[in-house]
């Protein structure tokens, strides 16, 4: 039996209208479809070969007839041109420019995600004659037609949104459409490709490229058969306050994405951490119909992939070397501070009595810290040394001697204030060998360890406030316990208490 060739069908929109209605919202933000005439105004200049001109972006969000316009000062576009641009919708004469960033010529319908008509006021050079080409949402149809009342004086377009939604309206203030246009143009306002404005009422703020923070790593670019891939990477301590994120940024200049994290392959760290900014640049890198993502060809975003894969463990180390170093300084800063806030603290309480004696520390052996009876300081102790000694930083425990026979016979001691303890101070460090406990006093050296991987300190790490009162309490904790070895519970927690409200008194207050 014979086959039958199989037949080849023309595809038709059978409802242009909805359509163009369709294609004009596949933006999720509003921004994003005001955008896309900024790249209109972005390509513009850059056929035209002109640079450093001026984009003007004018939001009038209040009053009876709020409107929202894009002003360029190009070329501008005849009658032919403007019909052209209404009868070319998906085959865009910018496709396969890498100088711009148009390719399937319905960025133009982006106006039916923020209003209802959409105005394309246009003078040529060389004429002095204004037109108009007016659309309409979900309208297959456009009008075109002369501007007498609002004419042009100078050679350019602008392109005029009105009958906007009320949701645009809240979305789309100066401040928000200025920190996206910095975001989304950064790379290509750096290099001076063009400026933008931002006027509402009185108002006009220019954006400004982010200035990058840290350091600037030396990664190279990286050749493909689709062009350079370069890096433009910049390393800073963790901040909690503020997250920094890489730009990956596709031709004409015009981020992609604003975080390279969103993107599956790289939602892990270092890309992930907050310590890495800049942006990473290949013009071959498309984008999605909206603008938000990068396109998953076959071609160019496996080699994407690949190169950023590839200088990740460089970035890595970087990251993680200054986080060291940071928790470093930290560290230091705050055994300093915990130094100076216990000298007050513990000068305060030899004001009172022995500051580290409990309710049953008045007998020599039943716990607290005592002092020897006044000699002249040559008697040996029992181990032949002429007297008790510490470790440097360490208070220091004299040797209790055994009374013989009856210890009511034994010479009576009292527990007096330690005034060298204002001297004798630990310092805190991160346990090198943690285990299962939130600190340990290691006398030999005077220092309080503390396990920086335990719960309870990674919840306050990013606090540096609630870091140091984390860490006040770990050194109250292991002074009353290394003091009071013989106390009971209750005793040891009433100690606690006394040290810690005089120990908070003394922290430096939050900012």
């Amino acid at each position: 039996m014979r086959l039958m060739p199989a037949e080849r069908l023309r595809l038709r929109i059978g409802n242009l209208a909805k359509a163009v209605l369709v294609s004009g919202q596949a933006y999720q933000d509003p921004k994003d479809a005001l955008n896309e005439f900024v790249s209109n105004a972005a390509d513009e200049y850059v056929e035209a070969g002109l640079r450093g001109e001026r984009i003007r972006v004018m939001l009038r969000r209040k009053g009876r007839y709020p409107v929202i316009a894009v002003d360029d000062i190009g070329r501008g576009m005849s009658p032919d041109r403007l019909r052209e641009i209404a009868r070319s919708l998906f085959e865009s004469s910018k496709a396969g420019d890498d100088r711009t960033l148009g390719e399937k010529a319905i960025g133009i319908l982006a106006f039916q995600q923020l209003g209802n008509r959409c105005d394309v006021v246009s003078r040529a050079e060389g004429s002095d004659e204004t037109w108009v080409l007016r659309l309409q949402r979900g309208k297959a149809t456009a009008q075109l037609e002369r501007e007498r009342r609002k004419a042009r004086q100078v050679p350019g377009t602008t392109v005029v949104l009105s009958d906007l939604e009320p949701d645009v309206l809240r979305v789309l203030t100066q401040r928000k459409v200025v920190d996206y246009l910095r975001a989304r143009r950064g790379p290509a306002l750096a290099r001076g490709d063009y400026s933008i404005e931002v006027v509402e009422g009185r108002s006009t703020e220019v954006v400004s490229p982010e200035k990058p923070e840290g350091v600037k790593l030396d990664v190279p670019a990286r050749p493909t058969l689709w062009g350079r891939i370069e890096f433009a990477l910049y390393v800073s301590p963790p901040d909690t306050r503020r997250r920094r994120r890489v730009a990956v940024v596709g031709r004409a200049g015009t981020t992609i994405v604003d975080d390279i994290a969103e993107i599956e392959e790289f939602a892990m760290p270092p890309w992930d951490s907050g310590q890495v900014a800049g942006e990473v640049v290949f013009a071959a890198l498309q984008q999605t119909a909206g603008r938000r993502a990068v396109l998953r060809d076959r071609d160019a975003f496996p080699v994407f992939v690949d190169a950023v894969k590839a200088v990740e463990p460089v970035v890595r180390r970087a990251t993680e070397k200054l986080a060291h170093e940071v928790d470093a300084q930290a560290a230091d800063r705050l055994a300093e501070t915990l130094r100076r806030v216990f000298g007050r603290v513990l000068k305060e309480l030899a004001d009172l009595d022995n500051p580290m004696r409990t309710p049953v520390g008045d007998e020599p052996g039943e716990g607290g810290l005592f002092e020897a009876p006044e000699s002249d300081g040559s008697a040996p102790s029992k181990n032949g040394s002429s007297g008790p000694t510490a470790p440097p930083g360490v208070p220091e425990l004299p040797e209790l001697e055994e009374a013989d026979g009856d210890a009511s016979n034994a010479p009576r001691r009292e527990a007096r204030p330690d005034r060298r303890r204002t001297t004798d101070l630990p310092s805190v460090r991160p346990d090198p060998d943690p285990g299962e406990a939130r600190s340990r006093f290691e006398p030999a050296t005077g220092i309080v360890f503390y396990n920086d991987r335990h719960e309870d300190y990674l919840v306050v790490r990013d606090d540096e406030t609630g870091l140091l009162d984390y860490l006040a309490t770990l050194v109250a904790k292991e002074y009353v316990l290394y003091n009071n070895p013989r106390a009971a519970n209750e005793d040891l927690a009433e100690e606690m208490v006394r040290m810690l409200v005089r120990v908070r008194r003394h922290l430096p207050k939050r900012r």
